[in-house]
């Protein structure tokens, strides 16, 4: 059934967008043609840049289930990340699939529902610029903005209303699956109290994309990118506060989750935010098509969860939206 789908353009996912199973979706996103990369940034989005073959070399000598990848497979790099357009409608962050049908007015009424939690200004602090190919829509006031720039907002409250984040001083983030550097370059443009965020990532094409990004992105002060072959060392010198998992782990084998939660009970990470695709629930995405409950890993390290909450809490803009995805917070008790 794959390869029939392939020759019209579709393939079967694994981490299912409803529901669970398998779904049907195209086999890549599309870019916006009108925002090209940077000058600057050409020659160095390329797959034969020789730090990417560094990383992947890197990472190909591990022997970890950290890269024994279910979802995130070579065939999966390769049709859904567009270097030069990272950050378009891809792998990473589907703008326009997650969306569905009339975007732009669901966009209006996510951007309405974001300023109205932003107390802080925080629209304000960071911007939108579409670079890289991100799709951008008005949100009905003249500003622009994008999936990026909004769940990245609304995480933000949400770990300060459940973690108390804009309080904090002198914090360490450790983000798991940190893809393009999305989240790391917002909470450092708009967090005066973090102290380190690491992008943490077992493929080296988001470890590449990250270093570049946050360097494009002046954040490299802060944001620290850590290849997948020093985590240890790193977590072993900066013990973060909180570590976040968004929409990672619905993409990893349950080997992998369990050796990134492994790492962060031993560390003794005290709170774990995570969201995944499967609304209130983790499911693991383990060989042979199998979606496994991976809510028992996290209990067996000691992690409870503490908040559960629809990630658009208002129910109108939920139905607009179309979403049924939670923020979840965990806390380390005892084993």
């Amino acid at each position: 059934m794959d390869r029939i789908l392939r020759a019209f353009g579709y393939r079967l996912y694994m981490g299912p967008a409803h529901g669970r199973g398998m779904y049907v979706g195209p086999i890549s996103g599309r870019y916006d043609p009108g925002r090209p990369p940077p000058p600057e940034m050409e020659a160095q989005l390329h797959p034969a840049h020789p730090r990417l073959c560094e990383l992947r070399e890197r990472y190909r000598r591990l022997d970890s289930p950290l890269t024994d990848h279910t979802v995130w497979t070579d065939g999966h790099r390769r049709d859904g990340i567009d270097l030069r357009h990272f950050r378009g409608d891809n792998a990473y962050v589907w703008q326009l699939r997650y969306m569905g049908r009339r975007p732009a007015r669901k966009y209006r009424a996510y951007a309405d529902y974001v300023r109205g939690l932003d107390r802080l200004g925080l629209l304000d602090r960071t911007e939108e610029d579409g670079a890289f190919g991100c799709w951008v829509f008005d949100d009905g006031q003249g500003r622009p903005v994008s999936r990026d720039l909004l769940d990245s907002i609304n995480e933000l409250y949400f770990l300060d209303r459940t973690w108390g984040l804009f309080d904090r001083v002198g914090f360490t983030v450790a983000d798991i699956g940190a893809g393009y550097g999305r989240l790391a370059v917002r909470m450092a443009s708009c967090v005066p109290g973090l102290r380190h965020y690491l992008c943490l990532d077992a493929i080296p094409e988001s470890t590449f994309l990250s270093e570049l990004y946050v360097r494009f992105r002046g954040s490299a002060d802060r944001v620290l990118v850590v290849p997948l072959d020093e985590v240890d060392q790193c977590l072993a010198q900066n013990t973060p506060d909180l570590a976040v998992a968004v929409h990672s782990f619905s993409e990893m084998s349950s080997a992998a989750i369990d050796a990134w939660i492994a790492r962060l009970a031993s560390t003794g990470v005290k709170h774990l935010f995570v969201i995944s695709n499967e609304a209130d629930e983790i499911y693991a995405a383990d060989p042979g098509h199998r979606r496994n409950d991976a809510m028992p890993i996290l209990d067996r390290h000691g992690y409870r969860l503490t908040v559960a909450e629809p990630i658009l809490r208002d129910e109108a803009t939920r139905q607009v939206v179309g979403s049924d995805n939670h923020f979840l917070l965990f806390e380390l008790g005892e084993a």
